[in-house]
């Protein structure tokens, strides 16, 4: 059984979790890597899962629009925006024109991604928890209990902290800024905060201290709970009952850990269904939004289809990690084969587990992909005259990914170009290698068949006594100067029949 409906039965079966409500969330603090992509196909598998066991599921995203800016991404102008380093992601202008903040640019860049490839939860900004007032009864149940807080820190981490350390951070009214801050007291309706100059080594505070209410309201967004802290008090404010994470948040000692003994010993919540699941790795190296490590999930879209993505992720165990190097050789195209050998499983009844795997990557309705392979398809696109070939067999939205491939990640043994002129390898031509362009150029476009006039050529070399190796060379010098190439039949039956002709005349000479 595919590894989601094992939970979505385990979930039921539990009589614990109802309603049944997905989440997952990101800080869109740059452009947001691949791997968060798992996230957010893990979460969308266990909640169709559930659908598909007649359950009525809900899915939300949650966008953490709140979060301060502790790093300036490579790609950005660190002049521009190191001024707001320390500041809420939503006070801090975006890249480009036409968005309402930073936090909503790349947000929505990663939306666009996450829809495109079939996950369309509802979107939930944290800023927006915190101004409609949904998060005030828990910021009080925290601060009340910030003793308890202190303890299951110091129980976890064997650090002990300070007894005017309080779970909450105000946004400093005079510099803007979250990291820099740090409340020292709770008195049941105001909290004392100091902006601390030297706090982070990223950005200074400004000195500025008072008191303050911990309670946003709609126009006013005074501050913001600790991460660990907070993830269980949006579980209690949304109402999440099913939501996981990577392997470091869920390992022993991680953000899990800690969120779990809150709903237990502060918040009085049950914990959600946790899903561990491992990282998905660009070449071994685990990725980061902010530095700009790895490959983005936007460039993802030009790369691969959308349900060649999908299926990335499908395919592998939870519990496994993904390592994608698109500059691999075989990469890509093996991704292909393998999502074509999923395909056959659904649409023929063969193995379960890979058709399930196949019809939770499709978008929409289950589609049969083509049946010629992907490197194949690769060869035709740079074939002149091979346009119909590709629509007659389904290869059209395909196309361009092979172009992509071809033009960035391809080996250069891989890709070839049929010559204006004569290359400079046919110098190099036997004798009876002339022989057998000199007899192809009298055959050549009379044999319509690709099969049929690869065996008469093939047989035509055996003749004059060539090995397969040296007839198969001969061509492929006087056409795209190399040893070797595609199928030698498709390649000269894309081209134009005079063409061909006058160009083994030409080498045989």
């Amino acid at each position: 059984m595919f590894w989601a409906d094992k939970v979505a039965e385990e979930i039921i079966d539990s009589g614990k979790y109802k309603p049944y409500w997905v989440d997952d969330m990101k800080t869109p603090s740059g452009r947001v890597h691949v791997g968060a992509l798992r996230g957010v196909v893990v979460h969308d598998l266990a909640y169709k899962a559930l659908k598909d066991k007649g359950a009525s599921p809900k899915f939300t995203y949650v966008f953490e629009d709140h979060d301060p800016m502790d790093d300036i991404p490579s790609y950005l102008d660190r002049a521009k925006f190191e001024k707001y380093l320390g500041m809420p992601l939503f006070k801090i202008p975006p890249p480009e024109e036409g968005y309402e903040n930073y936090a909503r640019y790349f947000a929505l860049e990663f939306q666009k991604v996450f829809n495109a490839i079939g996950c369309t939860p509802e979107i939930i900004w944290t800023k927006d928890l915190y101004t409609s007032g949904r998060m005030n009864d828990v910021i009080k149940e925290i601060l009340d209990k910030a003793s308890e807080v202190r303890k299951i820190y110091e129980e976890l981490y064997d650090k002990k902290l300070p007894e005017n350390w309080y779970p909450y951070q105000i946004y400093c009214p005079n510099c803007g800024k979250v990291s820099t801050t740090q409340v020292t007291d709770w008195n049941g309706g105001e909290v004392s905060y100091e902006c601390v100059v030297d706090k982070v080594p990223w950005t200074k505070g400004c000195g500025e201290s008072g008191k303050t209410s911990p309670f946003s309201s709609k126009n006013n967004m005074v501050g913001k709970l600790p991460w660990k802290v907070e993830w269980p008090a949006k579980w209690k404010v949304i109402g999440v009952t099913i939501e996981g994470a990577g392997k470091d948040h869920m390992s022993k000692g991680g953000s899990h850990d800690l969120a779990e003994l809150a709903c237990e010993r502060v918040i009085n919540y049950p914990v959600p269904y946790p899903i561990a699941y491992e990282w998905l790795l660009i070449g071994g190296r685990k990725m980061s939004s902010s530095r700009g490590v790895g490959t983005a999930a936007i460039d993802m879209l030009e790369i691969l289809p959308p349900e060649l993505i999908r299926f990335l992720m499908v395919r592998i165990r939870v519990n496994t990690q993904i390592n994608f190097d698109p500059s691999e050789k075989d990469t890509i195209p093996n991704l292909f084969d393998d999502y074509q050998k999923a395909s056959d499983a659904y649409f023929k009844k063969g193995d379960k587990d890979l058709a399930r795997v196949f019809e939770l990557s499709q978008i929409g309705k289950p589609k049969k992909p083509p049946s010629v392979r992907f490197s194949v398809l690769a060869q035709w696109v740079q074939m002149p005259n091979m346009a119909n070939e590709i629509r007659k067999e389904g290869f059209s939205e395909w196309e361009k990914y092979a172009r992509v491939w071809l033009d960035r990640f391809a080996p250069e043994d891989q890709k070839f170009e049929v010559k204006d002129k004569l290359p400079r390898e046919a110098k190099a031509l036997t004798d009876k290698q002339k022989d057998i362009l000199e007899k192809a150029s009298r055959f050549v476009g009379e044999v319509k068949d690709p099969t049929e006039l690869q065996t008469k050529i093939y047989e035509s070399g055996k003749e004059l006594g060539l090995s397969s190796q040296e007839t198969f060379e001969a061509f492929y010098k006087v056409l795209i100067g190399k040893n070797h190439g595609p199928k030698l039949a498709w390649l000269i039956l894309s081209l134009d029949r005079d063409f061909v002709k006058k160009r083994f005349e030409e080498a045989a000479s």
